[in-house]
């Protein structure tokens, strides 16, 4: 029987030793309620019990019962911890033996007889403290991934009803992990939860589930209060407009009502919504456990994507849409049984899902800029017309014909005063542009073909105008 198949043993024979409980993990916490069989809690910190209606502390204590998973592996470091101890202090005193040694009839025999004995001797004990020693780091670091405390807690006294106990933030770790297959010519996406423990508790519920929210919430009474709106004179309106004009301050409710600032919409991350795992066993081994929240099959296209702007790598991304929100970014991609990458990332792009699932670096982009020509127009020479650009120098070094689409960009004026008009492109297929000057082309290159995509805009301002862009 091995190592991994004792720990399972005892997770199992711990699990059935109490009534399964339910848990409760919040983003402040995690509540786990169970019947337990006796005093012990596990290797926690920060922990709070409450015993039915009763609050009970939690106590250090030095004996830990062996029949729990963790206290035969904390027994099994001490012990380690003592016999590395144990072989240094047999190296030191033999070290001291030898220092403090006196031979008044030296026998050469019997001298080199006794070192050659007490060298094997120290070299036998030194090979052994080194083991010892690499065991000792190993076992301990194996420990601390799984508790959160290095002593275990008890109650102070037993409960035979329901206990709840509260963890600190932090001890179990919850992310959603996305799972894409890819086939020829649909994507399969499974959505999982992944949950680690390394609170030092041993848990197992009947009844899991993850919130979004807090159950610490800040939640108080609203109180109304009238909003009177009282009448002011001519002359005081007009008094407090000069003091604002000559750079007096201007109180909060003139300044909105006067100028009111322009709305900003912001686009809000998706997060994490509430989930009922159901029957989970999971163990403080800091280990993950995966639980499966969702999947489908549904159609893909893929194409190849660059964006010469901020890089010259050619993506391969597919699109897809899906059923239900995707909540994460990060996603672990595969390919029958074949793993394509464990760090994959992908974004909601004009109502469909962009999933980059890997590099093309047969095909190599270069981006530079064209030569500015300026010159003044209008009456007197008010105006001036600059026409700028760039080429993309494409090059395939593959065998195979490459189609890649380019996201390229214009410069985007948000004043009257500035226009901005693009004039031509050359080399590539114009798809569309839109108003914030987001440029998307096609280019089509052939088995080691090298092509140039121009790109030239013009822009018109007032002579007297810086511009940057």
């Amino acid at each position: 029987m091995n190592k991994f198949t004792k720990m399972i043993l005892g997770t199992f024979l711990l699990c059935g030793t109490s009534a399964m409980g339910s848990l409760e993990i919040y983003k402040d916490g995690v509540k786990y309620r169970y019947v337990p069989v006796d005093d012990y809690v596990g290797f926690v910190r920060g922990a709070s019990a409450t015993c039915g209606e009763r609050e009970i502390s939690l106590l250090t204590r030095q004996k830990c019962p062996e029949a729990k998973r963790l206290c035969r592996e904390s027994k099994e470091i001490e012990t380690l911890r003592w016999e590395l101890e144990s072989l240094r202090d047999s190296l030191a005193m033999m070290n001291s033996w030898v220092t403090a040694a006196k031979f008044s009839d030296v026998d050469a025999a019997k001298w080199l007889s006794a070192a050659e004995k007490m060298g094997k001797q120290q070299a036998e004990w030194r090979r052994k403290e080194d083991a010892a020693a690499v065991e000792l780091k190993s076992g301990e670091k194996h420990f601390q991934r799984q508790v959160s405390s290095d002593e275990p807690r008890f109650l102070s006294r037993l409960c035979k009803e329901e206990l709840e106990l509260t963890l600190p933030p932090g001890l179990i770790d919850t992310r959603l992990v996305n799972v894409a297959e890819l086939g020829a010519e649909k994507i399969r996406i499974t959505h999982y939860l992944s949950l680690r423990n390394h609170s030092g508790v041993d848990i197992s519920s009947k009844d899991a589930r993850i919130y979004a929210r807090n159950f610490h919430r800040n939640l108080r009474p609203v109180h109304f209060h009238p909003w009177v709106i009282r009448p002011v004179s001519p002359e005081a309106i007009s008094l407090r407009g000069a003091k604002g004009k000559a750079g007096m301050r201007v109180p909060e409710r003139e300044m909105r009502t006067a100028a009111p600032a322009p709305a900003v919409s912001t686009p809000q991350r998706l997060g994490y919504r509430d989930y009922a795992v159901g029957k989970i066993e999971l163990p403080s081994t800091g280990e993950e456990v995966r639980v499966r929240i969702g999947g489908y099959e549904v159609a893909r296209k893929c194409e190849e994507i660059s964006y010469p702007w901020r890089s010259g790598i050619v993506y391969v991304a597919c699109r897809f849409a899906p059923k239900t929100a995707v909540e994460s970014d990060r996603w672990i991609l595969k390919k029958g049984r074949r793993l394509v990458s464990e760090n994959a990332h992908g974004e909601y792009c004009r109502g469909k899902y962009l999933l980059f699932v890997d590099r093309d670096d047969t095909v190599q982009i270069r981006r530079k800029r064209v030569v500015e020509k300026e010159r003044s127009s209008g009456i007197f020479g008010g105006k001036i017309r600059k026409k700028d650009g760039y080429i993309l120098e494409l090059e395939n070094r593959s065998q195979h014909q490459k189609t890649v689409k380019i996201i390229e960009r214009v410069p985007d004026s948000t004043t009257e005063k500035i226009k901005v008009k693009l004039l031509k492109t050359e080399g590539a297929i114009r798809e569309s542009l839109d108003e914030e000057g987001r440029l998307v082309m096609q280019v089509v290159l052939a088995p080691r073909e090298h092509k140039e995509v121009k790109v030239l805009f013009e822009l018109t301002y007032d002579k007297g105008l810086k511009v940057r862009y």
